[in-house]
């Protein structure tokens, strides 16, 4: 073989094999993500029985088998779950774009198609109610109840009070804590009836729907993922899930 035939011929084996070596590693890669450690989420991210272990838990390996692949759960609090996905420790998570504050640079994330609808509220008990029919009825000096590590892309327009779970709100509300709570509509269902304490829901905190939040080091992936939601979707087996849960008027 000529000299140089044979060199360029050694160059694209090289180039074939390390191809092949950089397919094996994205096959073997598993997407690491932190899911309903909090045990509060329900029925999100938490099972409400033994058989409804909670619509992302459901949705998320449905999804991920589907588009071929693999995860990796890491057990992490709320706030260090945020705090790992912002320095690159975790890979994706479940996130609302509503959710993300208007000044925070979105560069280093990209979201997936819309997978299912969520909507927030500022929940009170009844007899309160009146007093936050509407959003400019929350004002900057109102003491709100949050979620410690949730994102709350509008925490200058109100007083923040952290609370360590969902269940932990609706106990704060009863034992007249705070007067008033985000919190997103099925989950205060839940914890409210588990707990016996009467709400009333006032005004809309946020209105949207999840999808996959993934670092930009994967946005390669998007495509396939898209493809594959829009096809669960386009069955009714993302609905067939949600339906499961049809008790907490989601």
């Amino acid at each position: 073989m000529d000299p140089v035939k044979r060199r360029i011929y050694r160059i694209l084996v090289k180039i074939l094999l390390l191809s092949l070596a950089s397919s094996a590693c994205i096959a073997k890669e598993s997407l690491r993500y932190n899911l309903g450690t909090s045990g509060s989420s329900i029925p999100y991210e938490n099972a409400v029985d033994d058989l409804r272990p909670g619509i992302m838990v459901e949705l998320l390996p449905l999804i991920m088998d589907a588009a071929g692949l693999k995860t990796e759960k890491v057990m992490l609090s709320t706030k260090r779950a945020a705090q790992a996905f912002k320095n690159g420790a975790l890979d994706f998570d479940f996130f609302s774009p509503e959710w993300v504050p208007p000044n925070e640079a979105n560069d280093n994330f990209v979201f997936t198609d819309p997978i299912i609808d969520v909507t927030e509220y500022f929940i009170t008990l009844p007899e309160n109610v009146d007093r936050y029919r509407t959003r400019n009825q929350i004002r900057s000096d109102s003491i709100v109840g949050t979620v410690e590590g949730y994102v709350y892309f509008d925490a200058n327009t109100f007083t923040p009070l952290a609370f360590q779970s969902e269940s932990d709100l609706i106990l704060a509300l009863r034992n007249q804590r705070i007067e008033v709570a985000i919190m997103e509509e099925a989950v205060a269902r839940y914890w409210s009836a588990k707990h016996g304490v009467e709400i009333s829901f006032g005004a809309i905190h946020t209105k949207g729907s999840l999808s996959l939040r993934l670092h930009s080091r994967h946005k390669d992936k998007v495509g396939t993922l898209n493809n594959v939601i829009q096809k669960l979707s386009a069955e009714g087996k993302i609905q067939s899930v949600i339906d499961k849960y049809a008790d907490f008027t989601i």
